[in-house]
Parts: C-alpha cells; sequence; structure tokens
C-alpha cells in the first residue's frame, strides 16, 4: 500500500509554491428558522422565517507551500431572499433578506496528480464582519432591519480545480458555514427592538478563476 502511494506522494511534492488569487460568484441556500421579534414594532414569538434563491460573491488570496497544502485569506459577501415569515397560519412578510458580510482563514489539503483536475478538501475560520436581516412585509408595519457584527463561524470546503493554463485555473466548490443562532439588535423600524435567534448556516456552490504567481 506505502508502495502504491508514493507516486502521488511524490506528485503533491513537486507541485509549484507561489500566490495565487481567486474570484468567484456563488449560489447561496439557507434553511428555514424560528425565532422571535421584540419591540413595539416586532411581530412577537413563534415565527418562522423561509428563505429562497441565495446569491454570493468574493475572492481569497491564498499561497500554495508546494507539498500539497494551501492556506488562504478569504473574504465573501452572500445575501438569500426572504420568502416567507409566518406566525402560525398567518403570513406576515415575503420580501426582505439575509445577508453577510464575512472574513475567513482556510487551510487546504490539495491531492494532486498528473491529470488537469485537483480536487481538494479545506477547513476555516471566519470572522463575521456584518450579517443583517430585513423584513419587508408586503402590508402594514414597518419595515424593519436588524444587524450584529463580531461572530466566529467554522467553514468546511470540498472543490476541484481544473487547469486551463499552467497559471489559470477553473476552481468550483462546495462550502459550508456554520455561525449557528444569530440575536440582532434593530438598526431600523423597530427602536429598541431585536430578533432571537434565527440560524444562520449557509451551504454554498460556488464557481471561479484562480491565477497563480
Amino acid at each position: 500500500m506505502l508502495v502504491s502511494l508514493a507516486p502521488a506522494v511524490a506528485v503533491a511534492q513537486a507541485e509549484p509554491s507561489g500566490v495565487y488569487l481567486t474570484a468567484y460568484g456563488q449560489f447561496t441556500r439557507i434553511g428555514a428558522s424560528s425565532l422571535s421579534e421584540s419591540g413595539a414594532q416586532g411581530a412577537g414569538s413563534g415565527l418562522r422565517a423561509s428563505f429562497g434563491r441565495g446569491l454570493g460573491g468574493g475572492g481569497d488570496l491564498g499561497y500554495r507551500f508546494g507539498n500539497g497544502w494551501a492556506a488562504e485569506v478569504e473574504w465573501n459577501y452572500r445575501t438569500h431572499a426572504l420568502s416567507s415569515l409566518r406566525q402560525s397560519s398567518t403570513t406576515l412578510a415575503t420580501s426582505g433578506d439575509f445577508a453577510s458580510n464575512t472574513i475567513l482563514v482556510n487551510g487546504l489539503r490539495r491531492f494532486t496528480s498528473t491529470a488537469p483536475l485537483t480536487p481538494y478538501l479545506g477547513a476555516g475560520l471566519g470572522w463575521i464582519l456584518e450579517i443583517d436581516l430585513d423584513i419587508k412585509p408586503g402590508s402594514g408595519g414597518p419595515s424593519r432591519a436588524y444587524s450584529r457584527s463580531g461572530k466566529v463561524a467554522p467553514q468546511l470546503i470540498a472543490g476541484v480545480e481544473y487547469a486551463l493554463s499552467p497559471k489559470l485555473r477553473l476552481v468550483s466548490d462546495a462550502r459550508w458555514l456554520r455561525a449557528g443562532p444569530i440575536r440582532s439588535d434593530n438598526a431600523t423600524g423597530n427602536s429598541g427592538g431585536s430578533i432571537a435567534s434565527p440560524n444562520y448556516n449557509p451551504l454554498s456552490l460556488q464557481v471561479g478563476l484562480r491565477v497563480g504567481f
């Protein structure tokens, strides 16, 4: 078995080291979540928020160590459309969004081969610079916006690169960020109110271009 692994290890160690830059677009989803909304303009407890389509984008600055390992600093912005906010059988809103702005540090293990495809796995730790939940009722009641900053969130990564040239690669991967329950204070529309505590655990598929230097 050790003999059979030797060629793959040799190829991984021969991988060129150096800096790379990546830019990507993203499709992203989060699950429905229970929450409560306090304050004079809040809807109270027993709420259920569902989210539809999500889009995002970002990029990373990374370094390949030449032995199959890489590290990167990533910036990411995601936004998920609020499809419904319900209280029991009553629909309170069908418009709004749940969005975040995040900085992450990732470590990647690249499984190189002689083929143009390079699969990789990774994990990271993020710092949410800002996360916002906006609620826009269709009729009756004010629009409300809630915001929070400064929450730690781990991330798991699985993806693949395809070499278009020695320096340019097409990349695609799935990234699961787990921020957990988010308590946010009101920014507009419900002074003194707050939201507690929708879960923010987006699963995202991204496609981009990576340039090596």
